[in-house]
This record gives structure tokens, C-alpha cells and sequence, in this order.
């Protein structure tokens, strides 16, 4: 709302049409000049009695009382101390009957010092105007302002909407790092009360204020200051698990982060190395399926809130690692006899070890017969064929069906 800084008025302006009288009298008929030493001064022409005014955020108007003989003069004068305590002569009103007179383009809340005298038929003016000092009066900061603190990399400012209907926009503030207020939008409608400042820093608090503006141009006070802060991203997960006792596999896993909906492993084939994403998981545990044995990675975990807000990605890596392939059997026996092939091998003493597999190759056949695991270290294949070459390869087999690397072979044919 605009606050009016009033002087009583004598005569009381009665209506709007006597308001729009005053503007209009203060265009029409004027000059621009200064006042100097060559300025005559006729004390015998009329002076100007009691002036009233009202001072608006960037104009003021002027009321006098009529000049009881108007022929006496041709108009009268206005003066407007400068910066310098000088006078300057702002506007020349051509006619003797005029009683208003607006000064307009102000700056809101300032001082201004006004002289007004009568203006002779020979240019000669009325004596010792009397000075009038007026300030003008400002435009209301908006009442109400707030700003959020629970948005990602984002700050939400809502306000209350100014009053006063000559406001056509909003001017939105944000302190800098030096501690000043710059500007870093506009809002074009008076009722519309909200701005998303984003693209911010995790977890920092901001400082704004809120300007409101007429269609003039004119800005109102500032708003209280509001401070408004970002979300902090997720935390950074420290104490990642992953499996060495696995063959061709690693099993990750890691604490829940509170917040986080999904989180991105990170993999690398060295400490050092650089590190790639593997895959986005929305559970806190991960199986990588590495298919190969005695493999090493390295891995990190960051969590990822619902804003799609990704925690730093910890300093430390994890190692994880497959097994070794289970010990090869050593063949120690491989004969026909009674046209059978007898294959031997040692025992394996590791505890890893269940069980063995024998694979039978007819001749260099790359689609071999495998005979199911057996506990024992002896192999009898009752189903040769006379004339034909066959290769047998042992291995051993761990409790989850992982197979050792395969034996030497061995070549036998019956004739």
C-alpha cells in the first residue's frame, strides 16, 4: 500500500476530479531555466499565500489559494532547490488563474525543497516565496515472505501479495558471498507469489529479500530478509561388504542410507583405477554375476535420493574377489583292459572338493559325454567302441557345481 505523507490542506481536494486536476495543471504551459541575479523581484506584485500539499511515492502536489487580482500577474513560477542549495527554476505556469501544480518522475523517500512565487507581466517575480520542504513517501514492503528448506538443489520462496494494485511484478534478491543483494529474477504478476531458485548447492543455506514494483517503475521497500537453505545429499556409505569366498561371483552389500530410493555401484579393476558405473540397484545388497574364477574388482557405492540427489562417492574402495578354481586332479592310471577304459587318479585332500567329473572325447570331438560327479577316484567306461580313439579329463567339483581346471588327458583305443 502506498503511504502518503500529507500536510493539512485548507482547502481539502473533494473529489478524483479535483485530483485530476492537479496533474493537469503542472504540464501545460511550462518552461525550464534557472534562477539567477538577473531574476527581478517586484514587491508590489501579489504573493502567493498559504501552499498545501500531498506528497505521493514519486510526485507531489501543489494547492494555492486564488490571486484575488489576477490581472495583476501572468502566471506564476516554480522553483526546486538543486543539490547544491541552489534554486532552479522547474516549470513556468502560463496563466493567472491556475491553483494546482504537480512535480512528478521523484525519487521515493527523499527530500525536496519548493519555492512558488507569481510571475509579473515584465517577467519580474513576487518577493521572498516562502520555501516548502516536503518527502516523499514509499511503497510498503510486502508483509509476509518464506522460503523453504526441504527441497534438493532448489529454494521455494512464497509471499503474500502486495496490496496495492498498482504493483505490476516482483523483484527477487539473493545475498552474494560479499554480503550484497543482487538481483536474480522477476515475477510479472502481482499475484503471483512464488519462485524456484535452483540449480544450488547441497545442503547450503541462502539469503533473500523480495522488491515489489508499480507500473511506474517505482520500488517498494524491501521485504524482511528470509533465509531458505537446500537439502543435504545422502551420505557417503563407508562400510561397503564384498565377497572373496564365492566362486564366479561377489555378493555386495551395505546399510541403508535413510532417504535414498535407488543406489549406483561403481567398479574398478584396481584401487587406483578409474571407476565406471556397473548398475543402479533399489535394494542395499548386489550379486555380481562375474562368471569367471580368481577374478579381483574394487567397488564403490553411492546412495541417490527420489530428487535423483547422489551422495559423494566415498574415498576408500572395497575389494571383492572369486574363488580359485577348485584343484586339478592328477590322472595316475589310464589302460584298456577286458575292452574297458579304467581311469585313476589321486585323491584331492581339500575340503572344497566333493566330488570328481569325468569328460570322454571321441577322438578330437568338441562336444564331450560327462559322467555325473562321484566321490570315488576310479573311472570304468564299459561303453567303448572297438577301432574308435578316445580322450578322458578328470575334474573336481566343488559343492555348488564349480569345476577345477581339467586334468592332463588321456588317449586310449581299443584295436
Amino acid at each position: 500500500m502506498r503511504r502518503y505523507a500529507r500536510s493539512a490542506f485548507c482547502k481539502l481536494l473533494a473529489s478524483l476530479a479535483l485530483i485530476a486536476s492537479l496533474a493537469g495543471c503542472g504540464g501545460k504551459g511550462a518552461s525550464l531555466g534557472l534562477m539567477s541575479d538577473k531574476d527581478k523581484i517586484d514587491p508590489n506584485l501579489p504573493a502567493i499565500g498559504q501552499v498545501r500539499y500531498i506528497a505521493d511515492v514519486s510526485s507531489i502536489a501543489f494547492e494555492w489559494d486564488k490571486i484575488e487580482n489576477p490581472n495583476a500577474i501572468k502566471g506564476f513560477v516554480i522553483y526546486q532547490a538543486n543539490s547544491s542549495g541552489n534554486n532552479k527554476k522547474i516549470a513556468t505556469i502560463k496563466s493567472p488563474y491556475a491553483t494546482h501544480f504537480v512535480v512528478d518522475s521523484l525519487l521515493p523517500q527523499t527530500t525536496y525543497t519548493f519555492q512558488i512565487a507569481t510571475l509579473g507581466s515584465d517577467n519580474a517575480i513576487s518577493q521572498s516565496p516562502a520555501k516548502i520542504t516536503i518527502k516523499t513517501s514509499f511503497i510498503d514492503p510486502i508483509e509476509k515472505a518464506f522460503a523453504s528448506s526441504d527441497y534438493a538443489k532448489a529454494i521455494k520462496l512464497i509471499w503474500s501479495p502486495h496490496p496495492n494494485p498498482s504493483i505490476t511484478r516482483y523483484i527477487i534478491q539473493r545475498k552474494n558471498d560479499a554480503g550484497k543483494f543482487l538481483n536474480i529474477a522477476t515475477v510479472k504478476n502481482r499475484l503471483l507469489v512464488e519462485y524456484f531458485d535452483d540449480d544450488l548447492d547441497d545442503a547450503r543455506e541462502y539469503t533473500y529479500r523480495i522488491i515489489a514494483q508499480d507500473f511506474n517503475g517505482i520500488k517498494s521497500l524491501p521485504s524482511e530478509e528470509i533465509q531458505g537453505s537446500t537439502r543435504e545429499k545422502p551420505k557417503p556409505i563407508t562400510n561397503l561388504k564384498a565377497s572373496q569366498d564365492l566362486a564366479k561371483d561377489i555378493q555386495l552389500s551395505w546399510p541403508a542410507v535413510p532417504g535414498a530410493t535407488k543406489y549406483e555401484i561403481y567398479i574398478s579393476e584396481s584401487v587406483q583405477g578409474a571407476y565406471k558405473p556397473l548398475v543402479q540397484v533399489n535394494k542395499n545388497y548386489y550379486m555380481h554375476k562375474v562368471g569367471k574364477d580368481n577374478a579381483v574388482y574394487f567397488y564403490k557405492v553411492r546412495a541417490i535420493d527420489e530428487s535423483g540427489v547422489a551422495g559423494d562417492l566415498p574415498n576408500g574402495a572395497t575389494q571383492g574377489a572369486t574363488l580359485p578354481p577348485p584343484p586339478t586332479p592328477q590322472i595316475t592310471k589310464g589302460v584298456i583292459q577286458n575292452n574297458q577304459a579304467i581311469i585313476e587318479w589321486g585323491v584331492i585332500n581339500n575340503a572344497r572338493v566333493k566330488g570328481y567329473a569325468v569328460y570322454r572325447y571321441e577322438g578330437r570331438s568338441s562336444n564331450p559325454l560327462r559322467f555325473t560327479n562321484t566321490i570315488k577316484t576310479r573311472f570304468v567306461d564299459k561303453e567303448m567302441q572297438q577301432g574308435k580313439r578316445y580322450i578322458y579329463k578328470v575334474v573336481s567339483v566343488d559343492a555348488n557345481g564349480n569345476e577345477s581346471l581339467p586334468s592332463q588327458e588321456v588317449e586310449l583305443l581299443i584295436k
